[in-house]
């Protein structure tokens, strides 16, 4: 009876160190699917069939705000459509300048450089000679001047000159007068003195003149007056000229030596000085 117990043993045993190494033997995945419930959970580790997660990191700087960011520049296109090249610079124009503190007006010369003007004027005129003076009456004149050049050193000059004046002598009518008309030419030395849209101008001059006197308003001369004569002048004078945009003004002193007087017959030089002035139009 134990011999039988003792075999009974045996056989158990080994068909359990047999189960024991097929167990070992089978798959995980057969042996996950035949284990019963009241074995112990197989020791866990890291599944090396499924790849490991891979951490992505999360940038937090926040995003620009569309007002922050300046506009890009605008850049002006050729005719083709294209940007400009270095060579398409000259094609379009240079910005306008900022003339705010600029001055308001400058003087600028009308129509030239050289300047001109058109002068319409007249004065106070007598005689240097005391025994012409005796005999004539303190007289007037009036004159109309083309000027060139009143913008630079060196002018010309070209006018028409008359002048009246009343004459006593003994074989004259009482109403008699001793006129004069004549032209001159002259060269002027300018100092030109810009200031805004002024100029103020000194001047002085030096020309060759003729003028023709001739007696008027008596019907006899039985007197020491001859009724004409044709004189030569040399005008030498300094005035003052100003101009304002097409404005032109000038005021000056003159003397006139004369040649070959005749008119007197008991002799006397028709010399004469005048004060005067003048206004006109530049161009």
């Amino acid at each position: 009876m134990r011999t039988f117990t003792h075999m009974q043993l045996l056989a158990v045993a080994a068909l359990a160190l047999g189960a024991t190494q097929a167990r070992a033997e089978v798959p995980t995945d057969a042996r996950e699917r035949s284990a019963s419930p009241l074995d112990a959970p197989p020791p866990t580790g890291p599944d090396v069939r499924v790849a490991p997660e891979t951490t992505v990191p999360v940038d937090t700087t926040p995003a620009p705000s569309p007002l922050a960011t300046p506009p890009a520049p605008v850049v002006p296109l050729t005719a083709n459509g294209s940007a400009p090249s270095a060579l398409d610079t000259d094609r379009f124009p240079r910005p306008a300048e900022d003339t705010t503190n600029a001055p308001r007006y400058t003087y600028q010369p009308a129509m030239s450089r050289m300047g001109a003007g058109v002068l319409l004027g007249g004065g106070f005129e007598d005689f240097t000679s005391s025994s012409v003076r005796d005999m004539t009456g303190a007289g007037g004149f009036w004159n109309a001047r083309l000027v060139a050049g009143t913008r630079q050193i060196i002018g010309l000059e070209a006018a028409y000159i008359g002048s009246a004046r009343s004459i006593e002598a003994l074989g004259l009518g009482g109403d008699a007068r001793l006129v004069s008309n004549g032209a001159e030419g002259a060269v002027r030395g300018n100092i030109p003195i810009a200031v805004g849209r002024s100029l103020v101008e000194p001047f002085v001059l030096v020309g060759v003149g003729w003028q023709h006197y001739q007696l008027t308003n008596t019907t006899t001369n039985t007197s020491d007056v001859a009724d004409r004569d044709d004189v030569m002048t040399l005008p030498v004078g300094t005035g003052l000229e100003y101009s304002y945009g097409r404005f032109l003004a000038d005021a000056r002193f003159m003397y006139h030596r004369t040649y070959y007087n005749n008119l007197m017959r008991t002799g006397g030089r028709l010399d004469n000085i005048s004060v005067g002035g003048q206004l006109g139009l530049s161009f």
